[in-house]
């Protein structure tokens, strides 16, 4: 910046040219090296960062739980309005409860079904060549197998 300042830089503007003659010479690497040891720019900087990236996690479980809450709410609507109906003997689908009753497990981080998928990617590791190579071959075959059948339906 101080470079850039001396380098026109500040001619640009009419509020920065006063400031040439009190700039002075450009700081060496030495005294910016003091400056942030000092000032502890890194640390700063670092505490900063962590900070900010707490509010954002923050942030992301408030609008995670508000929309939850919405999901709950629209779904405990429909259950209502679905006992209604069935309390004045009117046929009801239950379709759209399903739909948002998966919604809402979805969301709360539930399984849809008797089984639960679950992985952990520390366990996930990258293909190794001899791996690469079958996943290639079996592509081939796939491609070879769906082209021929495509030209026999001709």
């Amino acid at each position: 910046m101080w470079e850039g300042l001396h380098q026109g830089f500040i001619d640009s503007s009419s509020e920065m040219a006063g400031l040439r003659g009190r700039l002075g010479a450009p700081p060496t690497l030495r005294t910016i090296a003091e400056w942030s040891s000092k000032f502890r720019w890194v640390e700063r900087k670092d505490l900063k960062l962590t900070e900010d990236l707490e509010s954002l996690h923050k942030k992301a479980q408030e609008i995670k739980q508000k929309k939850v809450g919405v999901i709950a709410e629209i779904f405990w609507e429909k259950l209502q309005v679905l006992k209604k109906q069935i309390k004045k003997g009117e046929g009801s689908t239950v379709d759209e409860i399903k739909k948002l009753w998966e919604m809402f497990r979805t969301e709360m981080g539930e399984s849809l079904g008797k089984h639960e998928l679950s992985i952990k990617e520390e366990e996930q590791k990258p293909p190794t060549a001899e791996e690469e190579e079958l996943g290639l071959a079996i592509d081939e075959t796939i491609k070879d197998f769906y082209g021929r059948k495509g030209k026999t339906k001709k």
